[in-house]
């Protein structure tokens, strides 16, 4: 029973963290605090100066071969599960699709198209089928139903990216059938629906267990850093391929920490053109090696943050009453 607790404490710290970070003026305040210069996923930003130095322990030798010395145990730590594995993903980022033109398309990707993000990019969901749809499907997109009005595509990139096809791990299935055209140009005529806030779109694991969910928010708050905004105003759309939706009774409220607008289910864009002015792709739930779900720790670490009690406190209070609504 103590491990259910230790993950609810962790869930509504981590929780109440992100939700302090909806305002990103709230960031440099953070750092300043803490006596430190950067976060640690930042160009030129060393580990001795990053948020993280002082709140990353590691009292006990490590068993891995790798890890010879203390310092080397930390870097890993550090790597694995704090904001060095940030800045790989950031460091791997390259550009797909560019365009100079503000109605031009644009996409770039991290390796293994783990996290992508795109400007003016239009997915034709005709595949879709929603009322006969199962969850889990990789096969919505396929060839001419997504792309953008690119001046620069690079084909050989998307498909050397597109080497982990699985539906939690990337967005191979998503992305590897885009193409550059001037008929995905988002305009009213191409496009039944445009959206045209910021948007999320977000495949996601489980929602009938806060261990498995966790895995959605967590990853989902590294994205924000990745793509280097906590702004609210933005819509969410939950990928869910099953003819139901996406079903989140218990952790709903949850939501409301990344946005101010209910999220929207791909099944309610069945059949439709839709296009997204500025759109991003976060990592998901179980990327190989990826965060807490297929994470390969290094043993003897621990990394705490002073702002944890603060934040269970301040999330507990400000989404308590709707959560229990959603609970019952």
């Amino acid at each position: 029973m103590w491990i259910w607790c230790f993950r609810i404490q962790l869930f509504l710290g981590c929780l109440g963290f992100v939700n302090a970070f909806k305002d990103s003026s709230l960031l440099p305040d953070l750092i300043e605090s803490s006596g430190k210069k950067c976060w640690g996923y930042e160009k030129g930003c060393s580990f001795e100066n990053s948020y993280s130095k002082d709140r990353l322990r590691c009292h006990k030798p490590s068993r891995w071969p790798s890890a010879r010395t203390k310092e080397d145990q930390m870097n890993a730590f550090f790597d694995q599960a704090d904001f060095g594995y940030v800045r790989q993903r950031m460091e791997s980022m390259q550009p797909i699709c560019s365009s100079n033109r503000e109605s031009g398309a644009f996409l770039e990707c991290t390796d293994h198209l783990r996290f992508c993000r795109g400007r003016n990019i239009l997915f034709d969901f005709k595949s879709l089928n929603a009322k006969r749809s199962k969850r889990y499907r990789d096969d919505v997109i396929h060839e001419g139903e997504v792309g953008g009005d690119c001046d620069s595509f690079d084909k050989e990139l998307l498909r050397k990216r597109s080497d982990e096809k699985s539906y939690l791990q990337s967005w191979g299935h998503e992305l590897t059938n885009f193409e550059s055209s001037s008929e995905y140009a988002v305009t009213d005529k191409n496009c039944d629906i445009i959206y045209e806030r910021p948007t999320i779109l977000f495949k996601l694991d489980a929602s009938v267990n806060m261990y498995h969910h966790f895995c959605d928010f967590i990853n989902l708050f590294a994205s924000q850093f990745i793509n280097g905004t906590f702004n609210d105003d933005v819509d969410i759309v939950w990928w869910e391929t099953h003819s139901t939706g996406y079903q989140d009774r218990y952790f709903g409220a949850t939501w409301k920490a990344f946005s101010k607008h209910a999220p929207h289910e791909l099944i309610s864009l069945d059949q439709k053109r839709v296009c997204f002015r500025n759109v991003m792709f976060p990592l998901l739930a179980r990327q190989r090696f990826g965060l807490y779900y297929n994470m390969p720790l290094i043993d003897g670490c621990e990394a705490r943050t002073s702002s944890r009690k603060a934040a269970n406190y301040d999330f507990v209070q400000k989404h308590a009453s709707s959560t229990d609504q959603q609970c019952q």
